[in-house]
């Protein structure tokens, strides 16, 4: 594509949003009427605006499409319906002169947006990839076509707080003074769309690519087929950078939630990381790996400016263009820093369902770890608690009857801890107490610090996950990569006997 053809479309691009301006996407309809995404777009603007006979129509020309982002069939009152008809001749009669000047409305929107634009080269046209996800799985893996930068700081990775469309156009309109490469992750939804399941994977969407500071040059690459119908890219040479992302954001987000606890606690803010990590029964952490403490320095300011969720969102984001901003690029490298926790940029809590058996650790939407737990049928008592204890070998043994850690429920005989009876995992036969596996109470242990909010209930965590490799348990469903941190405080309690409910 010629540079001035591609700048042409990029400048009208901007200077239409598809959200408020409807009408680029009636044109681009008319121009491309067998583009099934963009009647299904057209027909979702029509359903927010309350036109439901023209969303009809739209929805019915978007086949399967409709049908698999919304999961039901398609229900119209028929080809003759006085709707569906209306709606057709308004879509065949209100188009402009102006319309015919646009030549790509696929850059409108994220599902119509890369593809068109700029073909990659040979060295980074798409190979492998064997897509198999359903249309709305929008978190499985289909990545990158291109090879991790040499210089890890040019290689910026961002989580959409929203629709992820929003975050590309920030990208894309933000200074791009140095090279790199920008890639948008997402993780999938679960079944009832509540909850963004980090726990079975974070994937890269897709991704920018800028060899310099002329955006013509941008290499545009798909990592989901079902976004631009074509064959995805291969995702092993960017998914080393996203683990290493995740692992980050993790050990950020159980910082801020210390900080958080300490705070609750003790009515002031720490002032070294050491204090998070004080001896029994004072202890909120067993430790702090080393990048928790170079990252405490920045996670302090950070509650001082109001707290994680205020501060990580804003961190989260690549900054919008100015006129005149000329550290754009450094701007939105820096949004990356390693003391940002966004997404999970809201306190972590515990959820625990009686009725599924599982034991839900979540930041916000975000459902960070699934666990299966044993209860107690009636005698576990519902309500919300907060961890008022931890301790670690409460027997004075790892094999004891409550296992290798436990963790006191608001000052009770209630307590979340492991168990010498695996097998009672899944069942109600504990006296009330919420056991669990040894794996997965010791990394539960090492994430919450003591203050976290457990609330238990029936239906409050999704459904539980099937079969292997699903994000169940600790490490999300890899035990060898559990979450750990060092012990660097004395967090056992030899001088109690303890009986909870067990």
């Amino acid at each position: 594509m010629k540079k001035n053809r591609y700048e042409d479309q990029l400048e009208r691009f901007f200077q239409h949003n598809p959200v408020e301006d409807p009408l680029y996407l009636k044109r681009y309809v008319k121009e491309h009427p067998d583009h099934k995404m963009a009647w299904y777009l057209l027909g979702r603007e029509y359903a927010a605006q309350g036109k439901e006979g023209k969303a009809a129509y739209c929805f019915a020309q978007s086949g399967e499409i409709y049908e698999a982002f919304e999961k039901q069939k398609i229900v119209v009152e028929g080809p003759d319906s006085p709707a569906i008809e209306k709606a057709a001749r308004a879509g065949r009669g209100k188009f402009g002169r102006r319309g015919k000047r646009v030549a790509l409305l696929a850059m409108l929107l994220p599902f119509l947006l890369l593809g068109p634009i700029v073909p990659a080269s040979d060295k980074h046209s798409p190979r492998g990839g064997t897509p198999s996800e359903p249309a709305n799985a929008v978190g499985a893996v289909a990545s990158s076509a291109l090879p991790l930068q040499e210089d890890a700081a040019k290689l910026k990775l961002y989580y959409p707080e929203g629709a992820w469309g929003t975050l590309l156009q920030r990208i894309l309109t933000a200074p791009h003074e140095a090279a790199g490469e920008a890639v948008i992750l997402q993780a999938p939804k679960s079944a009832d769309g509540a909850w963004e399941e980090w726990n079975k994977a974070v994937r890269p969407l897709l991704s920018i690519a800028r060899g310099g500071s002329d955006a013509s040059a941008a290499t545009l690459s798909y990592y989901n087929a079902q976004l631009c119908g074509c064959q995805a890219a291969d995702s092993a040479p960017l998914l080393p950078a996203v683990e290493s992302w995740v692992q980050e954001r993790e050990q950020a987000a159980v910082l801020q939630s210390a900080i958080a606890a300490y705070r609750q606690k003790s009515g002031t803010l720490p002032q070294q990381p050491e204090q998070l990590a004080q001896a029994y029964p004072d202890n909120l952490l067993p430790g702090l790996t080393p990048a928790m403490q170079a990252m405490f320095p920045q996670a302090l300011k950070v509650a001082q400016a109001g707290g994680p969720a205020r501060g990580a969102e804003q961190a989260a984001q690549p900054p919008a263009a100015e006129p005149g901003a000329a550290a754009g690029a450094e701007a939105a490298a820096a949004a990356q820093g390693r003391a940002s926790a966004a997404p999970l940029s809201e306190p972590l809590r515990i959820l625990v369902d009686t009725d599924k058996h599982r034991l839900a650790l979540v930041s916000g939407n975000f459902l960070i770890r699934s666990y299966p737990v044993g209860l107690g049928g009636e005698k576990t008592p519902e309500g919300d608690f907060v961890i008022s204890e931890k301790v670690r070998n409460p027997n004075g043994k790892s094999n004891g009857e409550f296992g290798s850690r436990g963790m006191t429920l608001s000052d009770t005989l209630y307590a979340i801890h492991g168990t010498n009876k695996p097998s009672s995992i899944g069942k109600d036969e504990s006296h009330g107490c919420i056991r669990m596996k040894q794996a997965d109470v010791e990394e539960l242990y090492d994430m919450v610090p003591a203050q976290t909010k457990v609330t238990i209930g029936k239906g409050i965590v999704p459904d539980a996950p099937e079969g292997d490799g699903d994000g169940s348990g600790a490490g999300r469903g890899n035990p060898a990569q559990a979450f750990k941190l060092p012990l660097q405080t004395t967090d056992s309690n030899p001088n109690k006997v303890y009986k909870w409910l067990d």
